[in-house]
């Protein structure tokens, strides 16, 4: 479920697998070798699955991609994209 937002944990609260997943792995830039890599993580039996709005970079030609929900971009390679920044109170 990515894309859950954020939440506070406070001391003495159970740390679950499903929340590692929801709230820390799939709201992280990933790290690849490549882009035969990062294809090769995703889609086979235990492995994750991809959701629009992932990032990752790619450490051979020093990229960070998105992926849109059918196919992953170069940031700023589509148009698609607008980066915004938010303050939170």
């Amino acid at each position: 479920m990515a894309g859950a937002g954020s939440k506070l944990f406070v001391a003495g609260d159970v740390f679950t697998a499903a929340q590692a997943n929801t709230y820390l792995m799939d709201q992280t830039v990933m790290k690849f070798a490549d882009a035969t890599a990062r294809d090769a993580a995703f889609g086979g039996a235990g492995e994750a699955t991809l959701s629009e709005g992932m990032i990752c970079y790619l450490s051979d030609s020093d990229s960070l991609m998105w992926y849109s929900g059918s196919s992953w971009f170069a940031l700023g390679e589509s148009d698609q994209v607008v980066l915004t920044s938010q303050v939170f109170a």
